[in-house]
């Protein structure tokens, strides 16, 4: 009994080690495309820490023995345990309500939102890549909706994020006129903020159409909704290549902002 109970024990080890091991090499691919985030290093910091504790456990509990502190070190073994399966229960629910969120479809008469990512230089990052393109194709579809383009300058970028979102979208048809730029916000909530200022000028509604990732629209809808717009979603696929960076960090920044 004992000895395929060892086996098994064995078994999974391996199973665990293989899952951490990639969940390692997950969060690292957006690094060679030069997407290196809070969110893709903390995955990183947590699978390498999983790995480690898998590898060193049996020396670790054999000097806890030898030193007489085996029950002090198998508690605190414990609640680590404890607390790794809370956060991923945690991360299944939060990524729940992000799926949910993705499929809030708009009308077609609402304004679109085209939320900002990183440009490098002039040229839109991937992600904003994708974010124009979704835009682009949904205002094609709906001629007589306005579009708001949101986002400032960051370091790094030698335009505004809201200004290459007009030009690739001038490029890909959409009337100028149609375009109205906000070109200061550093953040979700500034987006939203001085959108909405932008709205009330030009009497557009409150009903919006949000431009982001999947993975972006719950938090987008959550931030939307405390400055008073009614918001659907026109989502953005992420590039299966940073999805692990952007996916992370977007769960640390709807934990902080329903925690904090």
């Amino acid at each position: 009994m004992n000895m395929q109970r060892g086996n098994w024990m064995k078994v999974l080890k391996g199973i665990l080690a293989l899952l951490f091991s990639a969940g390692f090499v997950w969060f690292l691919i957006p690094a060679f495309v030069r997407v290196v985030n809070i969110g893709n290093v903390f995955g990183m910091a947590v699978c390498a820490s999983l790995l480690l504790w898998l590898c060193f456990f049996p020396r670790l509990r054999a000097l806890a023995q030898r030193r007489g502190r085996l029950r002090p070190f198998l508690f605190a073994n414990r609640a680590l345990a404890v607390l790794f399966l809370a956060g991923f229960a945690w991360a299944a629910v939060l990524t729940g309500l992000m799926a949910g969120a993705a499929f809030s479809a708009p009308k077609g008469t609402e304004t679109a939102v085209v939320l900002g990512s990183q440009v490098r230089g002039t040229e839109p990052s991937l992600d904003l890549w994708a974010r124009i393109d979704a835009a682009g194709e949904w205002l094609s579809r709906n001629p007589d909706a306005a579009c708001v383009a949101s986002g400032g300058q960051g370091e790094g970028e030698l335009v505004s994020e809201a200004s290459v979102i007009r030009d690739k979208l001038v490029e890909r048809g959409i009337a100028p006129e149609r375009i109205y730029v906000e070109d200061t916000s550093g953040s979700t909530a500034e987006n939203l903020a001085n959108t909405r200022k932008i709205l009330e000028e030009h009497r557009l509604g409150t009903s919006v159409a949000i431009v982001t990732d999947e993975y972006h629209q719950f938090r987008a809808g959550l931030v939307a909704k405390g400055m008073g717009l009614s918001s659907s979603a026109v989502c953005a696929r992420t590039p299966w290549h940073i999805l692990s960076a952007c996916y992370m960090r977007e769960l640390l920044a709807i934990t902080a902002q329903l925690v904090l």
